[in-house]
Parts: C-alpha cells; sequence; structure tokens
C-alpha cells in the first residue's frame, strides 16, 4: 500500500507545472494582453469589429512615422516572443504562443512585406465606411453614444483618404475600380444614415450634416485622385509565392507550399467534378414528376424576409431535437436582412455579419440578396416556388445554424482573450463546409435527393477557388483569364464570377481556405473517433471542435493531443 501510494505521489508531482513555468505562463499572459492591446489601438477598426469600442473614435494611422513605429513594436514583440521555450509549456499555454507568434507575424508580413497601405486603396475606403457601419449596426451602446463615435469618425475620414493619397504606390487596375465602386455606395450609404440619424436625434443633426458632408467631400476627392493616378500592371494585385507560402505556413500552420496546394485543388476539382457530373446525370435518368402547387400571388418582400427568420429557426430547433449538436437556450438572436448596398459589389450572394467575439449584444445578422419593393408576377411565382421546396434551408446551414452564427457566439463565451481574438478563416470556413454535407447525411433535407447535387456543386465551386487563389497570386493567372477560366469549368454566369474573382485579388489565401478548412475538420473527425473507438459521438465531437476558438486545426490536434 505505501509503495502505490509513494508512486502516486511521484506522479502528481512529476505531473504539477513548476514554479518556472507558471511564471512563464503568467508572463505570457501578459505580454499577450499587451499585444492584443497594441492591435486595438493600431486597427481601430478591426477592433471595433471584434466587439472592442475603445477606440471606435478613430482609423489607424497610415503615416510613414506611425506605420514605422508600429513595425518597430511588431518586431519587438516577435522577440519577446521567441524568448520563451515552448516545449516547456502547458499545452494551452504552447498553443497561446503559437497564436500570439503567428498574429504578430502575419501583422508584420501586411505591414513590412505586402505592405497593403501603399498597394490598396480599398483598405482606406473600406475603414472609413465599414468603421461607420459597424457602429451603427451593433447595440453595444445607446444610440446618442454611438453617434458621438460616428460623427468623431466621420470628421477623420478627410485624414484618412489624405494618407492614402501620400501612401499609394501604382495600385493595380483591379484595386481601382473595386474602391471606386465602393466610393459610389459607400457615399450613398453615408446619406441614407445620415437622414436616419438627424430623425432619431434631432439635437445632433447639425453636427451630423457638417461631419458627412466633409467625409463626402473626401471620398470624391479621392475618386477624383484614383481616376488620375497612374496605375500598376494588370497582375500588381498578386502577392506572390513567396508571400503566399509564408500565409499558408504562419496563418494557417500548412505543412505545405502553393505548388502542392495547386496539385490538391486540381485533384479536388477533377473528383468534385466528375462526382457532381454524374450525380446529375443520375437525377436526369431518376427525375420524378414535379408535383404542381397553387402560386400565391400576393407575396409580399416582408413575406420573403419572415420565410428566411423563420427557417433559421427551424434549423436551430432541428439541431437540438436531432441532438446534433449543442445550441445555447439563450444563445443571441440571428436576422436576415438585406445585404446593405455599400457591400452588393464584393458580395454576390449571401454573407453573415457576425456581432464581433467581445461584443455583450450578440445578434448575428445574416445578409441575403436584395429584393424587390414590388414584385412581379414571374418573380412572386420563382419566390413562392423556393419557399414551398424550402429552399433557404442550405444557406442557413452554412452561414447561421450550425454554422458561423453557432461558432461566433461560441467563440464570445471563451474566457481566454487571446483565443477570443482569432477568427482563423480555415477554421471558420472549414466547419461551416463541413456542415453543409454533414446536415445532408443527418437527414435535414429528408427525401429531396436534389439537395446533394447543391452539395457537390458546393465541393466543386470550392476546389475551382483553390485553383484560382493560388494562380491569381502567384502570377499565372490574370483576373480575366480567371474570370474566363472559373466560367468555363463551372459554366456560371461570367458576371458572378467576376464578383467572386474580384474578391479573391482582395484577400489572398482566403478562397483556398473552404475546401482545405473542410478537410482539416474531417480529419479531426476521423482521427478523434479512432481514439474514442465505441465512446465516439459525433455531437461530442461537434461541441468540442466549437468550444476552443476559433483558431488553425493543426492547434485543435495539438490541444487534443492527436
Amino acid at each position: 500500500m505505501l509503495r502505490v501510494l509513494s508512486v502516486v505521489l511521484v506522479l502528481l508531482v512529476f505531473s504539477l507545472p513548476t514554479a518556472a513555468q507558471v511564471t512563464a505562463e503568467e508572463s505570457l499572459n501578459r505580454l499577450g494582453d499587451e499585444i492584443l492591446e497594441n492591435f486595438q489601438s493600431f486597427y481601430p477598426v478591426l477592433a471595433t469589429n471584434k466587439g472592442i469600442h475603445k477606440y471606435d473614435y478613430r482609423f489607424t494611422d497610415y503615416s510613414p512615422a506611425s506605420v514605422g513605429a508600429e513595425v518597430a513594436k511588431l518586431k519587438k514583440f516577435q522577440s519577446r516572443l521567441l524568448q520563451y521555450k515552448p516545449d516547456l509549456m502547458s499545452t494551452d499555454a504552447r498553443v497561446k504562443w503559437r497564436l500570439l507568434k503567428s498574429n504578430v507575424e502575419i501583422a508584420l508580413q501586411n505591414l513590412e512585406k505586402i505592405r497593403w497601405y501603399q498597394r490598396s486603396p480599398y483598405i482606406y475606403v473600406d475603414d472609413a465606411i465599414n468603421g461607420i457601419y459597424l457602429i451603427l449596426s451593433s447595440p453595444y451602446a445607446a444610440l446618442d453614444a454611438r453617434a458621438l463615435n460616428i460623427i468623431a469618425r466621420l470628421k477623420a475620414v478627410p485624414d484618412l483618404l489624405a494618407q492614402a493619397k501620400k501612401n499609394l504606390r501604382r495600385p493595380a487596375p483591379v484595386y481601382l475600380q473595386l474602391t471606386e465602386e465602393y466610393i459610389v455606395t459607400g457615399i450613398s450609404f453615408f446619406r441614407t444614415m445620415a437622414e436616419e440619424l438627424k430623425v432619431e436625434l434631432p439635437p445632433l443633426a447639425a453636427e451630423i450634416d457638417g461631419s458627412v458632408e466633409r467625409a463626402i467631400a473626401a471620398m470624391e476627392d479621392f475618386q477624383g485622385f484614383l481616376q488620375k493616378v497612374t496605375p500598376g500592371a494588370e497582375g500588381a494585385f498578386a502577392i506572390g509565392k513567396e508571400a503566399f507560402n509564408f500565409k499558408l505556413k504562419n496563418e494557417y500552420f500548412l505543412d505545405y507550399d502553393a505548388d502542392s496546394l495547386l496539385r490538391i485543388g486540381e485533384t479536388l476539382f477533377r473528383e468534385a467534378d466528375s462526382a457532381y457530373h454524374a450525380y446529375e446525370a443520375w437525377l436526369d435518368s431518376n427525375r420524378a414528376e414535379v408535383d404542381s402547387i397553387f402560386i400565391l400571388t400576393c407575396l409580399t418582400k416582408q413575406d420573403l424576409l419572415d420565410y428566411y427568420n423563420w427557417e433559421i429557426e427551424q434549423t436551430r430547433l432541428y439541431l437540438t431535437q436531432k441532438n446534433i449538436v449543442t445550441v445555447p437556450e439563450d444563445i443571441a438572436e440571428c436576422i436576415a436582412v438585406e445585404t446593405p448596398q455599400f457591400l452588393r459589389n464584393v458580395i454576390s450572394s449571401i454573407a453573415y455579419q457576425p456581432a464581433g467575439t467581445f461584443n455583450t449584444n450578440q445578434t448575428g445578422y445574416f445578409y441575403v440578396r436584395p429584393i424587390s419593393d414590388s414584385l412581379e408576377d414571374a418573380q412572386k411565382e420563382a419566390y413562392f416556388r423556393f419557399i414551398n421546396r424550402r429552399g433557404f434551408k442550405g444557406s442557413v446551414v452554412h452561414e447561421a445554424y450550425p454554422g458561423h452564427h453557432l461558432q461566433f457566439y461560441l467563440a464570445s463565451l471563451l474566457n481566454d482573450d487571446v483565443r477570443k481574438w482569432q477568427d482563423n478563416i480555415l477554421y471558420a470556413e472549414g466547419w461551416t463546409l463541413y456542415c453543409e454535407e454533414m446536415m445532408y447525411e443527418s437527414d435535414f433535407y429528408g427525401n429531396d435527393k436534389r439537395r446533394y447535387l447543391n452539395i457537390l456543386g458546393g465541393i466543386r465551386f470550392r476546389a475551382a477557388r483553390i485553383i484560382a487563389d493560388v494562380k491569381l497570386h502567384t502570377g499565372q493567372f490574370s483576373i480575366d483569364s480567371a474570370v474566363a477560366w472559373m466560367t468555363e469549368a463551372l459554366g456560371s454566369d461570367s458576371s458572378f464570377i467576376r464578383i467572386e474573382v474580384n474578391r479573391y485579388a482582395l484577400q489572398p489565401t482566403v478562397p483556398m481556405s473552404y475546401l482545405i478548412g473542410k478537410g482539416e475538420v474531417v480529419r479531426l473527425r476521423d482521427d478523434f473517433k479512432a481514439r474514442q473507438g465505441e465512446n465516439f459521438s459525433l455531437k461530442d465531437f461537434h461541441d468540442r471542435y466549437l468550444s476552443v476558438g476559433m483558431i488553425p486545426p493543426k492547434l485543435i490536434r495539438e490541444l487534443w493531443g492527436l
């Protein structure tokens, strides 16, 4: 008995963290707080997007002195992080260290290597417009308090755009085109917002008017500047293979480079394309007669929005009833709304706007395609058939439940600010694409075999994105050649594809993240299942995946010991 007790005590002693380990991890926590505070201060609109509002009154200072100072700070953070010995840390602390190191390295790459502030006029206009919209759309405080920050940011727009004019170096033609379109929709948004705010807050009407008009004048002046600026080469949007590889390794923790990723994408596309066409042929030969339905011709725009929101709630209930994943009873609302006007040149279909993981109010907005105020008979018939066949279900799976709304809400519940700050796209989009097929397999669509063709089409589309992403940013595709290839390969409308490709030019490595991320989720699930054996539960896997924060899947492996 004494021998057994002594062995247990020895095991306990060796399993407890040492004093040095505790001290190092406490030091890392303090450094993490410094790094996050620095990001919030330098990128105020990003902080607003995350739900942190202490810098809502201003924008990033992109002056050479400010950028130089920020690069110096990031290098000091990088140096301090390298002084730690991650192999001597607990698993949680080691993952935190890897996340902080990644965040600093990617921030350095963006400022010092890629230099978005010199390449892209879009980032300035996006800050100006989105920085206002995020305050307006988030009910984190009373409207009169938020309006003061909106006014302060509006007043800062002229200085922000003046910096852009000094910083830009021969921007790519696609960036000039997208930014000019964004300015037009942004000015429209500013005017509409001003009118609505003046009605709600009459005492601030004069200040709102003055600040909006100055902001609009600055936007129009910047638009004139962009029309005269000397553009760069057609392919100047490409970040290059070296920068692309750096992102794959240091942002997503992937073990392969752009060349390998391209080969993976081409293989996935061939497989998905073959599966899609084979299933399409099977459907054509087994197509049942379509039942005739009575068309409700009094359908209105509000009826459609009501249907969208009803479908969101029905999907939430289904997840609980079928025991697929845990959905908190008090989860915040996800509300379907039309895509804001100023975002319609880069959002071609649907999207989700999260509340920001640090916001106390977690209401999320599901952006849907604009609906005409007055519907023609043909539109009414098409929409009614869409409702009759429950056509919105697939979109809800990706954007709301169990997709983005659920994952962002659960991330907001984390106690660790470093984890709460993350929104790694490989994690986020990989999960939502995984959910599309998983929900089909859970019988969510009943006997509607046509739904699987949509799922295969989604996989095929995301595989094509991998190819376009790599080839665009390593100089193998121009915008036009990417549009031509995707249009032919997918049999899609070229105007839709052009909107997509324009976004890919703005967001290197984001397009590849959907299908690559899904593959990471599937491998995690399969490896977790192999370890759990008979104790494996799909619901348990889903709950565990959603509980760790939006971090790269490889770090989840590390946390789980897989």
